[in-house]
């Protein structure tokens, strides 16, 4: 639930910057938890730190800027 949420809403991203996609993740991961998503989960804080760790470094590597290579 909290990938998909996160994979769509990054396609929406003008900018693919570690810092948008850091708002991104705690934004998303935020509202789930408000909403209550995750009380049928065994989940720790700790554990919820891990998952949006993770989440950012993976959307960070799919989204890197190619370097430009002289002709």
């Amino acid at each position: 639930m909290m990938a998909d949420s996160v994979e769509a809403a990054s396609r929406t991203l003008k900018a693919y910057t570690r810092e948008s996609i850091s708002d991104l993740v705690e934004n998303i991961v935020s509202r789930q938890a408000e909403e209550e998503q995750f009380t049928e989960a065994d989940l720790s804080f700790a554990d919820m730190t891990v998952i949006k760790e993770i989440f950012k470094n993976r959307l960070t590597n799919i989204y890197h800027s190619r370097i430009e290579y002289p002709e």
